[in-house]
């Protein structure tokens, strides 16, 4: 078996504990001993990149945030999605070793020399307090079983998207409480299934919520 060696490690005030692990090429994220991340398994933060911007392609100037950078899998399909010379994407991650990791082992480093990627060492609902209707799009990638989403983050998210923009979260099954949460903030709320990852013998599935500011108009249709 290939040795398993720690990449980093960063101790936050809260007492929790991130580490970048690597074995074989393959990395992992974790979070206090829990896997949050890896370059195995980032099938659903495809997923999610896709349908958030899917429709948006046609904006000029598109404005995405990104909620937890992971290792950065989310980022590199919307930015593959969105070939804007004029988008933004602002990446929201409150790890700043995290952020440094990407840019030092993700296979995904290039992006950071990308002048359209906005890194922010901040919680992505403390930046959509400071935007009102701003953002076309917000991707939250969130792996385990519960999404502890308060209602005034919420509240937040919804506030800084344009109207039929989307909230993308990522959860590893279905959270019927984070749905409701999402309702009650305004939001117009489905989920589906998507892989977990396109690879492996057995095929996980992780649950993809969808919340939508309002109707989305098509751009055709506007200003008419």
């Amino acid at each position: 078996m290939k040795p398993l060696n720690k990449l980093g490690e960063q101790k936050m005030e809260d007492g929790s504990i991130w580490e970048l692990w690597e074995r074989d090429g393959e990395l992992s994220l974790q979070h206090d001993g829990l896997p949050c991340a890896s370059s195995f398994t980032h099938g659903s933060e495809e997923s999610m990149a896709e349908m958030a911007t899917a429709p948006i392609t046609r904006a000029a100037q598109p404005q995405i945030m990104i909620a937890g950078v992971g290792l950065g899998y989310g980022l590199a399909k919307a930015m593959d999605c969105l070939r804007r010379e004029k988008a933004r994407f602002i990446v929201a991650e409150p790890v700043a070793a995290v952020l440094e990791w990407n840019r030092l082992y993700s296979e995904n480093a290039p992006l950071w020399a990308d002048p359209r990627v906005q890194p922010e060492v901040a919680h992505a609902a403390d930046l959509c307090r400071k935007r009102t209707g701003s953002l076309h799009a917000i991707l939250l990638r969130h792996v385990h079983a519960r999404c502890e989403l308060s209602m005034g983050d919420a509240q937040a998210y919804f506030n800084a998207l344009k109207g039929g923009s989307l909230l993308a979260i990522t959860v590893a099954r279905r959270d019927k409480r984070l749905e409701s949460t999402l309702m009650r903030a305004g939001f117009e709320v489905s989920s589906t299934l998507v892989p977990a990852s396109s690879r492996g013998k057995q095929q996980r599935m992780h649950s993809l919520v969808l919340a939508r500011r309002g109707r989305f108009v098509p751009f055709a249709e506007r200003n008419k």
